[in-house]
């Protein structure tokens, strides 16, 4: 709800504040006393066109602040949540909207201090006030808002149907993301399949092993020194086996040299030491000498067996840089393409399961929406038969009103009943409300009325029906008394007065009638003060609301009898009132 809202630099308007309470509150004053300036006021605050114009004479901007308490109100804060305006542990009580717009007509907009575009205000208007009397900013005049507005009406025996439906119609639309998917990859899926082939074949023909490149790049080692190999290894079994000049074998030479030591040490423990560590000696002669014959004899040098190391090798490196990995990484990267290469291979069969799940959830998802439509057709009749009601109510005598529940079709829908349905988060249905208020004429959608005062109370009419469906928090007539008068004065404020039971109501009238339904009773009026002309605006305490009540039924001087007359409208209001609380509670029991 507007619980505050303050003007500064807004036509005749110099600085105002205006607390509103909850219930329905009432603007009154004489014609031309700027009440509908208040209104204009609001509307910035819900992101409507500023224009530079209104700005007070002499002033170099207009300022509107708005106070606002949305803790009731859950798409509100919502909304506000996901624009950072609040945290998550702000029930939003207390929010703060402010414009200003400047002589060259730029605006500047904040929400909590935080600035933000016009255009979020606006959407924020959108869930949080309906104002009612302009062609602007009015929610039931979107078709877009109708299907909800008969859902909540008929909540009782319609939600069970919809969160049905809603659970059936996500898994459809699951069904048919993986549906897409597969056949996505369908469309591609010879060239992938070719191009997966291609590199497992190219390395898998290479029947590349783990650790395999150490071994190529010692064996390419020895294959390039293989003359100096051979000679040292040669020399190397010389030296162990002695040569033609009569020297004993090395491993014979070491074995008398540890026998040497062995008895020098008995002599002299100085060579204890030398002793212990001389003794393997002759143990690794004899073994180098058996490994370096074997190695001579087996030795096998090949240019052929040359050139083919250095092409694996170099095929293995190409590899290596071709996919940007090391010789294990490869191996791996080859088991994972096959596994690629064995899901496309099973692609069809996927596909084929994917489409029959996709159509079976589509026959369920079908079925439940048409159940979904059915409970709403019920919703809509007894919707039709209560706004009819309301509307005869309030001097429409003539009126027809319909509920058109259009089934959406679409070419790439879905089969049913002959036709291509589109199916939505809603459902199929296509519902829009509409109107006629003249013996003869065929009913027009809702948003092509074109008299303000025919819309304010078409929207109290409907407001009187489906306020307990909607969760706007404050609702603004304007022109609500356009063209009535009489009995039908004291209806629309009764109307008023139970839809502000539920919603915060600001409303502006010229009618006595409607003026005494008031909890919260605005008298507005222009002064002139220092040469200037501003409006003043007084919150009328029970004291003071004969008076004007006595003014609105005719009295130009407050004489006695009118105040009499005035006094016996409030009570008649106040029962009326009574009455109606008694009711509420009665049909809450």
């Amino acid at each position: 709800m507007l619980k505050e809202i303050q003007v500064k630099n807004f036509a005749i308007i110099d600085d105002i504040k205006l607390r509103f309470g909850k219930g329905l509150n009432i603007l009154t004053g004489e014609t031309g006393a700027g009440k509908t300036l208040i209104i204009e006021a609001i509307n910035l605050l819900i992101g409507e066109r500023a224009d530079s114009s209104l700005i007070r004479d002499d002033e170099e901007k207009l300022f509107v602040q708005g106070f606002f308490d949305f803790s009731n109100n859950n798409p509100a804060r919502s909304f506000l949540l996901s624009g950072k305006f609040i945290e998550k542990d702000d029930n939003a009580a207390d929010v703060v909207i402010t414009r200003e717009v400047n002589r060259l007509g730029k605006n500047r907009s904040f929400i909590n201090g935080i600035f933000t575009q016009v255009g979020f205000l606006k959407q924020l208007g959108y869930y949080t006030i309906d104002l009612h009397g302009q062609h602007e900013h009015q929610y039931l005049l979107d078709p877009k808002t109708h299907i909800d507005i008969v859902d909540e009406y008929g909540k009782h025996h319609i939600r069970d149907a919809r969160h049905e439906f809603t659970g059936l119609y996500q898994k459809y639309m699951e069904n048919k993301k993986k549906y897409n998917d597969l056949a996505g990859l369908q469309t591609f899926r010879d060239e992938k399949l070719n191009d997966l082939n291609f590199r497992y074949n190219e390395i898998k023909k290479l029947n590349l092993r783990e650790d395999e490149e150490t071994g190529l790049e010692n064996e390419l080692r020895i294959l390039k020194n293989s003359e100096k190999i051979f000679r040292l290894a040669d020399e190397a079994a010389g030296l162990i086996k002695g040569d033609n000049e009569g020297k004993l074998p090395l491993s014979e030479r070491i074995s008398v040299l540890e026998d040497n030591i062995r008895q020098l040490s008995g002599f002299d423990h100085n060579f204890r030491s030398f002793s212990e560590r001389i003794k393997g000696f002759s143990e690794v002669i004899d073994e180098l000498s058996h490994f370096l014959s074997s190695y001579i004899d087996e030795f096998d040098f090949s240019t052929g067996r040359l050139d083919r190391v250095q092409e694996r090798l170099f095929k293995i490196t190409e590899l290596k840089n071709k996919y940007g990995m090391e010789l294990d990484g490869i191996i791996k990267y080859a088991g994972i393409l096959k596994e690629e290469i064995d899901g496309f291979e099973g692609l069809e069969k996927e596909i084929e399961k994917a489409a029959i799940n996709l159509r079976d959830s589509a026959i369920q998802a079908l079925k439940s929406g048409v159940k979904l439509s059915s409970q709403r057709a019920i919703a809509i009749k007894e919707l039709d038969k209560k706004i009819t009601e309301e509307l005869k109510d309030l001097g429409f005598n003539s009126v027809t009103f319909r509920t058109e529940n259009r089934i959406m079709e679409d070419s790439e829908g879905l089969e049913y009943d002959g036709k291509k349905i589109k199916l939505t988060v809603n459902g199929f249905d296509e519902i829009e409300f509409f109107i006629s208020l003249n013996t003869g004429e065929s009913p027009r959608p809702l948003g092509k009325i074109a008299s303000g005062g025919e819309i304010s109370r078409i929207m109290l009419a409907l407001k009187s029906a489906i306020y307990k469906a909607d969760n706007i928090s404050t609702l603004i007539f304007d022109e609500i008394d356009s063209g009535i008068g009489g009995t039908t004065s004291f209806i629309v404020g009764e109307k008023l007065f139970s839809v502000s039971r539920q919603s915060q109501v600001i409303a502006i009238t010229h009618l006595a009638q409607i003026a005494g339904f008031a909890d919260n009773h605005f008298f507005i009026d222009k002064i002139v003060d220092k040469k200037r002309t501003k409006i003043r605006i007084k919150k009328l305490v029970e004291v003071e609301r004969p008076g004007e009540i006595g003014r609105m039924l005719g009295s130009l001087n407050g004489s006695n009898i009118s105040i009499m007359h005035a006094r016996e409208l409030l009570e008649k209001c106040i029962s009326i009132k009574n009455s109606l609380m008694k009711e509420e509670i009665k049909v809450g029991n």
